[in-house]
């Protein structure tokens, strides 16, 4: 097939003017000059369709760029459609043919408008609700909110700054959230609401004003009410209300609303005698005080929202879990960091060791940190990161010394991820394993990081069966005659940061499995690089692992096998 090559001094805009001129009556002519849309675009071309006008808009990268759709005039909030008019298509990329992606942008822009006519689109109100929502807000002040999965309406603690107001599940939480973040105090907080929808809103019935968030919650809610009268009591100068639901399909939705008392003529809030005027100190119907705050709808974030990649009982599951990285070096801190991203909640840290410039080009910490502990930096550093984890606890020593001078210290943990490579470690840990019952996951890689492992030992098996009473392994992947240098841990690095990526998904994927509750049994995965790497650290596969194993594909791959016990 001869591959396209776009001809020169092509007019786009042109070829698809011609196509719109073959509309007929429908075609309704360009966008004029001057029309908004034409903003930062090219050109435009009105179409009436479904008694609908719609205008077609291309920009400068056109055809490389898709056509946009958007609805011209006043309408009701319609599934699919933003607030500017604008249709959310799925329409392809067709930089070959002008003609073409015009007439698919406008063919799906009228499938779309016929299914908006039939209702099947109107569930997608609720299920993107935090999207439609934004759609109808000004710019302002934002509602960020970490809430959780809260099972019914309540207190919440509120905090505010200038560009934002925050809403958390509890003070506690407030004040590990903004420690984590700012690495500071959260000196107060305040009273705000969560209160659970049992459906939804749609778009036309969001609340404008306090009377209408009332009759909303008097209507959708089963313990709302009861929430907000309990705040309105107070007669507050300020109020974060947020508005929690579930779509049908299960996702979970938090949009945030700001109460306000209104401002006198000289900007003055006013006091609480002029709010409750008409009616005895603290006498006035709650439904009244809710009628006189004003209201502003807030584009909301959900700090945890990074999270979402996994179903809610797994994401539960995992804020949850205790994990105990032993090691934080290369392979140790780039695990970490993979499982407190995937949404593990607590970790406890422990390495003797500080970075050192050596480290820096496959350390998850860099330059900045030489000369740190890496237990501490990295624990410090993952709550920065991310300020919505549980907790992360280090220690500045060795995990010999750590279970001598505290038995206890790692009881209730889920997990161990033993990334040493110390026969010493390995073995302590292997005891404690037997002894506790708890899952040990030990990795290490090879020389030059040809080849990486993950063992998961589960309680009644042992990790040292595969060794002999010194260290020495069964059976290696590979051997290199290329000497590991001599100052390794000094002075210069043996491997570099793309070699240990592989060791490192190779390793927290099988965490998080286990973490899940996907794995069965006790299982030991190998990766193998390709035989290009291979070639460049001198290095070949062992004749009893090609025994063992076979021949190693050549582009690189994951085995699986037993432990030595199975």
């Amino acid at each position: 097939m001869t591959a396209y090559i776009r001809p020169p001094e092509v007019d786009e805009v042109a070829i698809a003017d011609a196509w719109f001129n073959t509309l007929g009556k429908s075609y309704k002519g360009q966008l004029p000059a001057g029309d908004p849309l034409l903003a930062g675009n090219r050109a435009g071309w009105l179409v009436l369709t479904r008694n609908r006008e719609l205008a077609v808009v291309v920009d400068e990268a056109f055809p490389f760029t898709r056509p946009r759709v958007y609805l011209r005039g006043d309408h009701d909030p319609m599934p699919h459609v933003e607030a500017n008019g604008r249709l959310c298509l799925d329409n392809p990329e067709i930089p070959s043919d002008p003609q073409s992606a015009v007439r698919e942008a406008l063919r799906h822009a009228r499938n779309l408008l016929n299914d908006i006519d039939k209702g099947v689109e109107d569930g997608d109100f609720a299920e993107d609700f935090t999207l439609y929502w934004h759609q109808s807000v000004g710019p302002g002040r934002r509602a960020r909110l970490l809430l959780s999965d809260i099972p019914r309406s309540t207190i919440i603690s509120t905090c505010a700054t200038p560009a934002a107001v925050y809403g958390f599940a509890s003070g506690d939480s407030a004040r590990q959230w903004w420690s984590h973040r700012f690495n500071d105090h959260l000196r107060k907080t305040r009273h705000g609401a969560v209160i659970l929808l049992d459906q939804l809103p749609h778009p036309d019935q969001y609340p404008s004003t306090g009377g209408e968030l009332w009759d909303l919650i008097a209507a959708r809610s089963r313990d709302g009410i009861e929430v907000l009268v309990g705040l309105l009591k107070q007669t507050p100068k300020s109020l974060l209300v947020a508005l929690a639901g579930v779509s049908p399909n299960g996702r979970r939705h938090a949009v945030g609303i700001l109460m306000e008392r209104p401002v006198d003529q000289q900007g003055r809030t006013v006091n609480r005698r002029v709010i409750e005027h008409g009616y005895a100190r603290g006498g006035t119907p709650p439904r009244v005080l809710c009628g006189r705050l004003l209201l502003k709808r807030l584009v909301t974030e959900n700090l945890d929202a990074a999270s979402t990649r996994l179903p809610y009982l797994e994401r539960d599951r995992l804020a949850a879990a205790r994990v105990a990285i032993i090691g934080c070096g290369a392979l140790g801190s780039g695990v970490t960091r993979l499982l407190a991203k995937s949404g593990v909640g607590h970790f406890i840290l422990v390495d003797p060791e500080t970075l050192g410039w050596e480290n820096i080009r496959r350390h998850q910490l860099g330059a900045a940190f030489v000369g740190h502990p890496k237990a501490a930096i990295l624990a410090k550093t993952l709550a920065q990161e991310n300020p919505d984890i549980g907790s992360t606890k280090p220690y500045n020593t060795t995990v010999e010394h750590l279970l001598k001078q505290h038995p206890d210290a790692l009881d209730n943990v889920d997990l161990v991820v033993a990334c040493t490579a110390t026969w010493s470690a390995n073995s302590m840990l292997d005891d404690l394993s037997m002894r506790s019952r708890l899952p040990v996951l030990y990795a290490w890689m090879e020389a030059h990081a040809v080849a990486a492992h993950a063992v998961l030992i589960l309680p009644g098996h042992s990790y040292r069966v595969g060794y002999d009473a010194v260290g020495n392994p069964r059976m290696t992947a590979s051997t290199s005659r290329k000497p590991i240098p001599a100052e390794c841990g000094a002075n210069a690095s043996p491997f570099g940061a793309i070699e240990l990526a592989q060791a490192e998904v190779l390793v927290g994927r099988l965490a998080l499995d286990q973490l899940r509750g996907k794995v069965a049994g006790t299982i030991w995965k190998t990766w193998l690089t390709d035989q290009a790497a291979l070639g460049d650290a001198e290095g070949s596969w062992t004749e009893e692992w090609v025994r063992a194993r076979g021949v190693p594909n050549p582009n690189g791959q994951i085995l699986v096998a037993p432990w030595w016990d199975e």
